[in-house]
């Protein structure tokens, strides 16, 4: 996070009126990234990171206080999976390409974490196998 970037305290209203809002700040605090890509991107984010998350818990009801932590916790780390997938920089250089590769596994320990968040919401298992 840049230190002398002020935060802003912008909440982005949920879609749905029945599940927590989500801040800027929030997304900050929760996830290691920097205010440098602007608060209408983060915003951006943010929403289709709730849109994404409220699919995936879709006929469920967030009322505890531990509900609402992991509701925020899945939304800010889908957020910033959403930010890296923006970041990806492939290019003919062995340095672009090793940072690609780093941003792809940045992703994917993002929507990892993400997807656990969302079995512990969901009280499913975490094991998640993905298909080749």
């Amino acid at each position: 996070m840049l230190l002398n970037e002020p935060v802003s305290e912008q909440v982005v209203q949920n879609p749905e009126a029945d599940r927590p809002n989500v801040s800027i700040k929030d997304l900050l605090g929760t996830v290691r990234l920097d205010k440098s890509k602007g608060q209408d991107l983060l915003t951006e984010k943010i929403t289709l990171a709730m849109d994404t998350i409220n699919d995936q818990v879709l006929l469920l009801r967030i009322q505890t206080e531990a509900q609402i932590r992991k509701y925020k916790r899945a939304v800010c780390y889908e957020a910033a999976a959403l930010i890296c997938e923006d970041n990806l920089d492939f290019d003919t250089t062995t340095t672009g390409q090793s940072r690609g590769e780093n941003q792809q596994a940045k992703m994917q320990s993002l929507r990892r974490v993400v997807n656990h968040t969302i079995a512990d919401l969901t009280n499913k298992k975490r094991n998640r196998v993905k298909l080749v």
